[in-house]
């Protein structure tokens, strides 16, 4: 039987070591989608808005990824707080998916029982009530969640989520330009006439910039917001795809958003160079704490695919980039934001740190920074990744083919729901081993079980 997983602390002691709230933290880790309505009782984003028109568009597979296991895998880490997880509905029924409440369960069950979270099942926002005193952390503002006292104030959050803002910030960036609308009356943007003369304005902009190139929306997640131009006939390529793109980003554009500007684009000079994922909490007050500095896995679109840590090489690395976090914990604190932060930070061809993008929330990199105590001290397993395939086998046949690397503790499952039929379950596989080569061979065991060659690739429905 695979060992109960004993993390190196939790968020809920993040929270309360550096004195940031002392009462309850109800938390939510659910993504919100803005072109569609993944369940029926989340609504599509309006006053947050988000760019996510490029991603697949797999609207059961969505709502099981953003839902299901993204949540279940932030809260890993949680500790004993509660969890708020929105319920999926029998395929068309009104009946709960008791299935994907099992698979919830059979994730955070492996988790000691100390740390583990309580989860609250709710079916729609309305449902969620919280006892006097209590507060919501959320990964992502919701306008629907309001009317509830939050941790951190949504618009705060949302600005500091914002790549604009980061572009305009003194945080060190690469070279950017940012494109704000020019459609100071929102409602100029529900006129096709008026949107049809704006992204012309906005896209000249971009035919008239020299590749090398990279291009931003505001608030794109995944990768799946950031196009890369390296050439003339990938611009045009770029401009073709951005048509439709920035005139449902100027449709996004209301009376209760505009001050947060969600209308934009920013265009940044292409820095070449590694990158590394820098997860980090930030009280309060006090210098940001480093849990860890990952490698990201991304597919040949640039889009992420997983994660890799060294667990030999934290302390060092801890030092390296402790003073471009305190930037950016400086940025942050200016927009009153507070809690889990995830920054890709880019090191230039003179070793120049650039941050290229900032999460400001729990990250999908969180987790292997909390889990040193249990590969790396524990069992000697030094190099750990996180892998997010697509199968179409069971949980239950996945835990039987890796019964022996889950008895070891070198195999957790972080995510996982069952798609109909047991066809294209979404998943979160946490691989771990003594070095390199032998994750290596691990993860292409577990890469041997992919429905689909990655996210960009998925089928529609």
């Amino acid at each position: 039987m695979a060992p109960p997983i004993e993390l190196d602390a939790t968020l809920k002691e993040l929270y309360e070591l550096s004195g940031n709230h002392h009462g309850e933290i109800y938390l939510i880790t659910v993504f919100p989608t803005a072109q569609a309505q993944t369940i029926p009782g989340l609504a599509a984003c309006r006053k947050y808005a988000f760019q996510d028109g490029l991603w697949p568009k797999t609207g059961s597979i969505q709502a099981r990824l953003f839902t299901q296991v993204l949540p279940q895998w932030l809260a890993m880490i949680a500790g004993q707080m509660k969890l708020v997880m929105f319920d999926l509905e029998q395929p068309g029924t009104d009946d709960v998916d008791q299935q994907a409440r099992a698979d919830t369960a059979e994730v955070l069950g492996q988790i000691c029982e100390r740390q583990r979270p309580t989860v609250i099942y709710v079916r729609n926002t309305s449902d969620i009530v919280l006892p006097p005193e209590a507060v919501l952390s959320v990964v992502s503002p919701l306008h629907c969640l309001e009317h509830l006292p939050a941790l951190v104030p949504f618009d705060s959050q949302y600005r500091a989520l914002s790549k604009r803002d980061l572009a305009l910030s003194s945080v060190p960036t690469p070279a950017s330009t940012v494109i704000d609308t020019v459609l100071d009356d929102v409602d100029q943007v529900q006129e096709p006439r008026l949107r049809k003369t704006e992204v012309a304005r906005i896209l000249g902009v971009i035919e008239q910039t020299a590749p090398p190139f990279v291009i931003k929306f505001p608030q794109g997640r995944g990768g799946f917001g950031t196009l890369i131009v390296r050439s003339e006939s990938e611009r045009a390529e770029t401009v073709t795809l951005l048509r439709p793109e920035i005139d449902n980003m100027l449709q996004q554009l209301n009376h209760s958003n505009r001050h947060l500007h969600p209308a934009s684009l920013i265009v940044q000079k292409m820095v070449h160079g590694s990158t590394v994922a820098l997860c980090m909490f930030l009280p309060k007050d006090g210098a940001p704490i480093i849990s860890s500095c990952t490698d990201q896995l991304n597919d040949n679109q640039g889009h992420w695919e997983g994660s890799h840590i060294d667990y030999s090489q934290q302390s060092c690395l801890r030092d390296e980039f402790m003073p471009v976090a305190e930037l950016i914990g400086t940025h942050l604190r200016r927009l009153g934001y507070y809690g889990p932060v995830g920054a890709d930070i880019m090191i230039g061809p003179n070793n120049e740190h650039f941050v290229v993008d900032l999460n400001a929330r729990l990250t999908a990199s969180h987790l292997l920074g909390f889990m040193k105590g249990h590969f790396s001290v524990d069992r000697g397993l030094n190099d750990a990744a996180i892998l997010v395939p697509i199968v179409d086998i069971s949980l239950r046949e996945f835990k039987r083919k890796f019964s022996k690397e889950l008895d070891e503790g070198r195999i957790v499952i972080a995510g996982w729901s069952h798609g109909p039929e047991g066809k294209l379950n979404v998943t979160a596989i946490v691989v771990a081993a003594e070095d390199m080569s032998g994750l290596n061979k691990l993860a292409e065991r577990v890469h041997a079980l992919k429905a689909v060659s990655s996210f960009a690739s998925l089928p529609t429905s």
